[in-house]
Protein backbone atom coordinates (compact mmCIF):
# COMPACT_ATOMS: atom_id res chain seq x y z
CA UNK A 1 0.00 0.00 0.00
CA UNK A 2 3.04 2.12 0.91
CA UNK A 3 4.87 1.85 -2.73
CA UNK A 4 0.89 2.47 -4.33
CA UNK A 5 0.87 6.03 -2.20
CA UNK A 6 4.43 6.65 -3.25
CA UNK A 7 4.56 6.62 -6.96
CA UNK A 8 0.90 8.42 -7.08
CA UNK A 9 2.17 11.26 -4.91
CA UNK A 10 5.65 10.90 -7.12
CA UNK A 11 3.75 11.11 -9.96
CA UNK A 12 0.60 13.73 -9.24
CA UNK A 13 3.71 16.09 -7.78
CA UNK A 14 5.12 16.15 -11.38
CA UNK A 15 2.31 16.20 -13.21
CA UNK A 16 1.10 19.45 -11.25
CA UNK A 17 4.66 20.42 -10.80
CA UNK A 18 4.14 21.03 -7.27
CA UNK A 19 7.11 22.73 -5.38
CA UNK A 20 8.95 20.49 -3.30
CA UNK A 21 7.86 17.35 -5.10
CA UNK A 22 9.28 17.27 -9.05
CA UNK A 23 12.80 15.77 -9.08
CA UNK A 24 14.08 18.77 -11.84
CA UNK A 25 16.26 20.44 -9.17
CA UNK A 26 19.21 22.86 -10.12
CA UNK A 27 21.63 20.22 -10.32
CA UNK A 28 19.57 18.01 -12.31
CA UNK A 29 19.41 20.81 -14.84
CA UNK A 30 22.99 21.38 -14.76
CA UNK A 31 23.67 17.87 -15.44
CA UNK A 32 21.82 18.01 -18.81
CA UNK A 33 23.41 21.06 -19.78
CA UNK A 34 26.77 19.29 -19.13
CA UNK A 35 25.85 16.31 -20.98
CA UNK A 36 24.50 18.31 -24.49
CA UNK A 37 21.13 17.42 -23.96
CA UNK A 38 17.87 19.13 -23.06
CA UNK A 39 19.43 22.62 -23.67
CA UNK A 40 15.94 23.64 -23.49
CA UNK A 41 16.01 23.08 -19.73
CA UNK A 42 18.63 25.16 -18.65
CA UNK A 43 17.88 27.48 -15.90
CA UNK A 44 17.22 31.05 -16.42
CA UNK A 45 18.68 33.50 -13.83
CA UNK A 46 17.01 36.63 -13.30
CA UNK A 47 18.40 38.98 -10.17
CA UNK A 48 18.91 36.93 -7.44
CA UNK A 49 16.35 34.25 -8.32
CA UNK A 50 16.47 31.03 -10.89
CA UNK A 51 13.69 29.92 -12.96
CA UNK A 52 13.35 26.69 -14.69
CA UNK A 53 11.51 26.49 -17.78
CA UNK A 54 8.38 24.36 -18.00
CA UNK A 55 9.25 20.23 -19.07
CA UNK A 56 7.00 18.91 -21.87
CA UNK A 57 5.06 16.73 -19.42
CA UNK A 58 4.05 19.56 -16.91
CA UNK A 59 0.18 20.42 -17.02
CA UNK A 60 -0.59 24.26 -17.83
CA UNK A 61 -3.04 26.25 -15.24
CA UNK A 62 -5.98 25.35 -17.15
CA UNK A 63 -5.20 21.38 -17.36
CA UNK A 64 -4.34 21.26 -13.49
CA UNK A 65 -7.87 22.82 -13.41
CA UNK A 66 -9.63 19.97 -15.52
CA UNK A 67 -7.61 17.43 -14.00
CA UNK A 68 -8.28 18.42 -9.97
CA UNK A 69 -12.03 19.30 -10.86
CA UNK A 70 -12.60 15.95 -12.55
Amino acid sequence: MHVKKNICDSLIGTLLNINGKTKDGLNDCLDLIEINIRGELAPIEMGKRTYFPPTSYTMSKDEKLVFVNV
